[in-house]
């Protein structure tokens, strides 16, 4: 009924045109009406490849460029590598851009979009990994990474993607996409803020710099003007002074108190590379993520409510101990720091009762927003790590490092359940290794030559924004679905042939 009311409405607002206007302008409203059509043939194409419950795995399985259009895969190539660069450089996966490039351009359907989109993330969390695993703290003995807030937060991110996923299926599509937009554009906006306010204080930082190298340089020129000339005697007292200085005497002089053997192996512990406690629980984790994930695919069923519901919630008893053995691990690291001496530098996290409180929470919360609304919880985590005041590189680099593994569990559940081929997975990795090295690459170069590493809080702001906008859109067309325009076009030819 619907569309015969449209189709009269149409042919009436097209004879009313025609016969007051003329002929003329009847031609022109015709021809409009076809090139909208034209528009809305695309918008329908793209909300059906987007949309349809029909889209399958299958177009994985296949030959790369037997499935794909050769353009298409050049195009969506060329995107990924620009906006995975981007990603890569502010430290989050972006997923969010990745799934209606997939979905929209290389035109594989939403649901192949997504494993695509994990392996480009994981080629660039990989390709990430590479640049920022073996770097330092930039003022600090200890890796770029936090692994304590990384491996703590891993596994509230990893329980709270079990919650996310039912809430998904559970609530409807429209509220999914109204808290995604809300969530990503208040992300965005708070993270574009923070970027702002560190960008206008390293300005401060360095006119404050300047000034007092300018005064520094004044007394320098005064002092050697009037500086008279040492005598011998001065210069013999200054020989016999620097043979006569015993071994403690440097330590005095150098102001800095000697530590004590237990205090010295905090600050070791702290500057290993690859600490071992933290790869082994974040591997464990990892590894109970797939195998939960293949058992519950492949050998439960929902038929066997008991069953299925007691093995689902599983990760609760699992994943929410590893949380708590890892919160009482990093309490007592902090108290025997401070009992110690052990001196935290700006930036960095101390693991104290009340903040181990807060952590929890908000990574459940990250994660129950990542299994919620499909995205990484690098979207999520990233601003949280600025907006706790850590160190913008630490912040990203952590929140790169955490990606890798939610990244390398999301390609082996796919991969196993055989609903990817190893074609794309390897084209699409390695192209995302590519953008992963670009962006890491090419912020460090940005950072060394500025010295603002607010540049990193805005790219991550930036991106949210641009991903929020990317997942709006597509979500919407996912939702309305628009009648194909055949019927439209038939619409046209009838008005033409009105007398």
């Amino acid at each position: 009924d619907f569309i015969v009311c449209v189709d009269k409405l149409a042919l009436v607002t097209f004879e009313k045109r025609r016969l007051f206007f003329g002929e003329g302008v009847g031609e022109f409203y015709l021809r409009w009406v076809r090139g909208g059509c034209a528009g809305m043939e695309w918008l329908a194409e793209g909300a059906r490849r987007l949309g349809s419950t029909d889209d399958t795995y299958e177009v994985l399985k296949g030959g790369l460029f037997e499935e794909t259009e050769l353009w298409a895969l050049i195009v969506a190539t060329i995107l990924i590598l620009t906006l995975g660069s981007l990603a890569a450089g502010a430290g989050i996966g972006g997923g969010g851009l990745f799934v209606p490039i997939y979905a929209f351009v290389l035109g594989v359907g939403a649901k192949a979009a997504v494993p695509l989109s994990k392996c480009t993330i994981l080629g660039a969390a990989i390709g990430n990994f590479v640049s920022i695993g073996w770097s330092r703290h930039p003022h600090a003995d200890r890796p770029l990474i936090d692994y304590e807030t990384s491996t703590f937060m891993q596994s509230g991110e990893l329980l709270g993607v079990i919650f996310g996923v039912l809430l998904n299926l559970l609530l409807p599509e429209l509220l999914i996409i109204i808290f995604l937009a809300g969530l990503l554009s208040y992300n965005a906006v708070r993270t574009l803020r923070k970027g702002r306010t560190k960008w206008i204080q390293e300005s401060e930082q360095f006119e404050k710099e300047e000034k007092s190298k300018d005064a520094a340089s004044g007394v320098e020129l005064a002092e050697a003007s009037s500086a008279v000339p040492a005598s011998e005697a001065d210069l013999d007292h200054v020989v016999v002074a620097y043979e006569n200085k015993e071994d403690d005497g440097q330590e005095k002089i150098s102001g800095k108190p000697e530590r004590s053997p237990e205090l010295q192996k905090l600050y070791d512990d702290a500057a290993a590379q690859f600490p071992v406690w933290a790869w082994s629980i974040i591997l464990l984790m990892t590894g109970f993520s797939v195998v939960y994930a293949v058992i519950k695919a492949e050998l439960l069923s929902p038929c066997e409510p008991g069953v299925y519901w007691f093995f689902y919630f599983t990760p609760v008893i699992v994943l929410g101990g590893a949380m708590y053995v890892i919160a009482v691990f990093l309490n007592k690291l902090h108290e025997k720091r401070v009992a110690h001496g052990y001196e935290y530098i700006d930036g960095d996290i101390q693991f104290s009762v009340e903040q181990l409180k807060k952590f929890p929470t908000v990574s459940l919360l990250a994660g129950v927003a990542a299994g919620l609304l499909g995205i990484g919880g690098g979207m999520v985590i990233g601003p949280l790590f600025i907006e706790i005041g850590m160190q913008p590189q630490v912040g990203t680099s952590s929140c790169a490092f955490m990606i890798l593994w939610t990244a390398t569990s999301g390609v082996i559940q796919y991969y196993a359940a055989g609903k990817l081929g190893w074609e794309f997975m390897i084209w699409f990795m390695a192209f995302g290794f590519v953008s992963g090295q670009l962006g890491q690459r090419g912020v460090n170069k940005v950072l060394k030559q500025t010295g603002r590493p607010s540049i990193v809080v805005l790219l991550l702001g930036s991106i949210i924004g641009v991903a929020c906008i990317a997942m709006t859109i597509s979500g919407i067309l996912k939702v309305h679905r628009p009648p194909p325009c055949g019927h439209f076009g038939q619409i046209v030819n009838r008005m033409a042939a009105v007398p």
